[in-house]
Order: C-alpha cells, then sequence, then structure tokens
C-alpha cells in the first residue's frame, strides 16, 4: 500500500475495540503526543471470526491505513492503482490492490501479501520502494494482515487493468538495491506492547505506528530517503506539501491543543484557530478518520 509520500511481537496480540471517546483523545495524546494526530481506530481480534467478520474488520483495516488514498489514481477503480507518487528520485506509481489475477494480487497467498505489507517483497521476488510504508507495516501482527488480506481479495471488485510502470533513473531503477536499503532500515519485527504502560497508550502505539503509518510522513528523511527516527513526528514532506510537527511540543507540535481541537480536526479537519487540513491530510480525514 504506497503511501502518497512516499496516508507488528503483537503477533499474537490483539487490539481491542474502543470507541473513539473525547476522554480516549486526551489520554492518547498525552500518551503519544502527536502521534494521535493521525491514529486510526481498528477493530477486535480475529480469533474465531467468521468469514464475513474477518472480511468486515479487513474493510476496517484497509480505512484505518487510508489504503484507497494511494491506491486509486485520478479517476481510476478503487484500489486499482496508478496514482503517481512524487519522490526526489522521481515519481513512483501505485500498484494495482484490486483481486485481479493478471494485474493485482489475486494471485497471492497470505503469506505472499503479509511480505509485501510489512517486508517490501512482492509475490514475484521484485522488491518494493519504501513509498510503500512496509517500515510502518511491518508492526502490524497477524491477525490484522489475515483482515486486510480477506478484504482484499473477497470483498474488493477485481480490476484487470495494469497501472503505468515506475521508471526510476539509474541507479535507483535497480530493484534488488532495496535489499540493502532493508538491511540498514528496516525493523522486521511485530509491535511489542509496553508492559509499563496503559492499555490505551498500546493501542495508540499501535496505530499511530503501524497502520496509521504517520511517521511516513510526518517524519524528515535522511538521504537514504529513511525516516529520521531521531526526529520522529517532526514534520516531513509530502510532495509539495509540508507535513507539520505532530509532537507534543506545546510551540511547534500539537502540545497545547485541547481534546475537541484534536478530536475535531480528525473528524472535520478544521481546528479553529490552529490548523486547517488541505492535501494529504484533507484525504486522509475524507477516507479514513471522518468514518471511525
Amino acid at each position: 500500500m504506497h503511501h502518497r509520500q512516499s496516508h507488528t511481537n503483537m503477533r499474537e496480540s490483539t487490539v481491542p475495540l474502543l470507541p473513539l471517546t473525547m476522554g480516549r483523545v486526551r489520554r492518547l495524546a498525552h500518551s503519544i503526543g502527536i502521534a494521535m494526530a493521525c491514529c486510526h481506530v481498528v477493530g477486535a481480534g480475529a480469533a474465531g471470526a467468521t468469514d464475513a467478520e474477518l472480511v468486515k474488520r479487513g474493510e476496517y483495516l484497509a480505512r484505518a491505513g487510508d489504503c484507497v488514498a494511494c491506491h486509486t489514481g485520478p479517476g481510476g477503480k478503487p484500489f486499482a492503482g496508478g496514482l503517481s507518487l512524487p519522490t526526489p528520485i522521481g515519481a513512483i506509481v501505485s500498484t494495482n490492490i484490486t483481486p485481479s489475477r493478471t494485474h493485482g494480487i489475486g494471485g497471492y497467498s497470505l503469506a505472499q501479501f503479509t511480505d509485501a505489507l510489512r517486508k517490501g517483497v512482492r509475490a514475484d521476488g521484485q522488491r518494493l520502494y519504501p513509498a510503500m510504508p512496509y517500515t510502518s507495516y511491518a508492526m502490524v501482527s497477524d491477525e490484522d494482515a489475515a483482515a486486510l488480506y480477506a478484504y482484499l481479495l473477497q470483498e474488493v471488485p477485481a480490476v484487470d487493468t495494469a497501472p503505468p510502470a515506475t521508471e526510476l533513473p539509474f541507479p535507483f531503477n535497480i530493484r534488488l538495491s532495496m535489499a540493502a536499503w532493508n538491511v540498514l532500515f528496516l525493523d522486521d519485527k511485530r509491535f511489542q506492547p509496553d508492559t509499563t504502560k496503559s492499555a490505551e497508550w498500546n493501542r495508540g502505539a499501535y496505530l499511530s505506528r503501524g497502520l496509521g503509518h504517520c511517521s511516513a510522513c510526518h517524519s524528515p528523511r535522511n538521504v537514504m530517503m529513511a525516516e529520521d527516527k531521531a526526529k520522529d513526528l517532526a514534520g516531513g514532506a509530502v510532495g509539495a506539501w509540508d507535513a507539520p510537527n505532530i509532537t507534543s511540543d506545546p510551540v511547534s507540535g500539537v502540545g497545547a491543543w485541547s481534546e475537541q481541537d484534536i478530536a475535531g480536526y480528525l473528524r472535520s479537519g478544521d481546528a479553529k484557530g490552529k490548523a486547517q487540513a488541505a492535501g494529504p491530510m484533507a484525504e486522509a480525514i475524507d477516507n479514513s478518520l471522518r468514518l471511525r
């Protein structure tokens, strides 16, 4: 699932479904600072779920990850790819993730889908570019990966068209080089709950660091296009857009925002006197956060 800039071992651990109340927004904001500015809600665990329940949960998770925003080209069918994602090394075109067996992921096994999601490796062994935020999705639990797979394969209509190929200049067109990049910058571990923190804190951390992939836009990147972990969520670039600092800093971040400010912004894109969502963030709100 490509991110526009380019919207974990919890493996057996599930995230409980909790309504996004004002009180919870406040506690999450205090716990993980700015991260809640792009958090999404995830459903309950998949253990024992029927196929219908798994698909429904996968739909919820796909919305939480805002997959449709980057995997839908201008005027195109949902999830059929074709969106050109501007990066400093050239445009990367998002892929077709419908269940088409010719141009999508219809031929992927669950294991192959999970490798693409969390390791950036396609079914044919080719490497994905980190415009697809697999460095964040590496934290996604096995249960959530299975639910996403079920939704995309069973519920999304297949679109048998191929998006344009990504054509980067040498040496960036050598996808094998991403194997070395992954050694340097991919932490391929599921989310590990912090036992010293509350369940809500851990849930917020899982959401914002994983499916929400907030850091993909809101963190600066180094010369090798990896996120600068020393400046996590301190602001980044999303094509022509500047993604603001969403840390708990009261001056440059969202530390001075009230719970009403945060909740209102996530649901409407407007925090009166503070911010108005535009560009990729407005899309995330329209496609995902507004619907939570």
